[in-house]
């Protein structure tokens, strides 16, 4: 008899028969497996995203109605967003900026999109990894100006917000164009690291880029230093139906899964965001990348 059996026999410990013991245990197992398949990835989401505001027609809310259908089938739980004030996002916009965006009528959905954000991030930073479907995206926005369909700089506010609390920030940013507002607003903060791999660029890098090449980028960004958290700029459009003509759908699960075994090094604090993605097959896409991503 095993040092654990003979403890497990012994009152009060134990009050059945080994073979009952064996009995539970197994079930426990089960029950185990069983939980390990439950989705825990929170799916932060409200209807207001579904609203029709002036934009580029591709930017329209079947984007995340049809998306936010997908990921109901497989079962994630759906958070509300809690609403950003005007402080969180004056941490990171300028007034003239703020301004020009509530002339555009453009203020009520931006911020929305904003408040999603910080409801991802927050929650990452307790323990539970986030995914927010959101519009408009966010990373072509910079302090003070925006273009690319976006007009606040939803990871730059998320990141704001829970500093200090979080010191270390890695953003990766997957979307085909380079987040060039997430990087200005950073640039010079040494404490975020801004990752955009593949992205096109003045060396146009992306042009030779291959798939393998591609994750080899991901899986390096978490090689230097350690993090508090990992936020992830989650764009569609590198996909191979889309505009970067690259990426399968299975890749999407791949990428989750770098990001969140490389996000151990910080105890698993994770969010994402979504930016960019046109395509039809952008439901499945990010489920792909969230099944990964879990």
């Amino acid at each position: 008899m095993t040092f654990l059996q003979a403890n497990f026999f012994k009152e009060p410990f134990f009050f059945g028969s080994y073979s009952s013991f064996l009995f539970i245990f197994s079930r426990s197992n089960e029950l185990n497996a069983l939980m390990s398949q439950v989705p825990c990835v929170k799916i932060i989401y409200c209807k207001g995203y579904e609203e029709r505001y002036p934009a580029n027609p591709v930017e329209n809310p079947d984007r995340v109605r049809l998306s936010m259908e997908e990921l109901r089938k497989e079962g994630y739980d759906f958070v509300e967003p809690i609403y950003a004030c005007l402080d969180d996002i004056s941490r990171v916009h300028g007034k003239e900026h703020i301004d020009r965006v509530r002339r555009s009528s453009h203020f009520a959905i931006a911020s929305l999109a904003a408040s999603g954000a910080i409801t991802a991030a927050e929650l990452a930073l307790q323990g539970e990894p986030a995914f927010a479907l959101i519009r408009p995206p966010g990373h072509h926005a910079s302090a003070n100006r925006a273009w690319g369909m976006c007009y606040f700089n939803n990871m730059a506010i998320a990141v704001q917000k829970i500093r200090p609390k979080a010191k270390r920030v890695l953003i990766i940013d997957i979307d085909l164009h380079f987040g060039d507002g997430t990087v200005s607003i950073f640039r010079g903060d040494h404490r975020v690291r801004v990752v955009n791999p593949g992205s096109i660029d003045i060396n146009f890098d992306y042009l030779s880029m291959d798939v393998s090449g591609y994750l080899a980028q991901i899986k390096s960004a978490f090689k230097d230093d350690d993090y508090d958290i990992v936020g992830v700029s989650a764009g569609f459009d590198t996909y191979i139906k889309d505009w970067g003509g690259l990426l399968e759908t299975k890749d999407y699960e791949t990428i989750g899964e770098m990001i969140s075994e490389g996000s151990q090094k910080c105890h698993g604090r994770r969010f994402a965001i979504l930016e960019g993605g046109y395509h039809p097959d952008l439901p499945l896409n990010i489920v792909s990348f969230i099944k990964g991503f879990d």
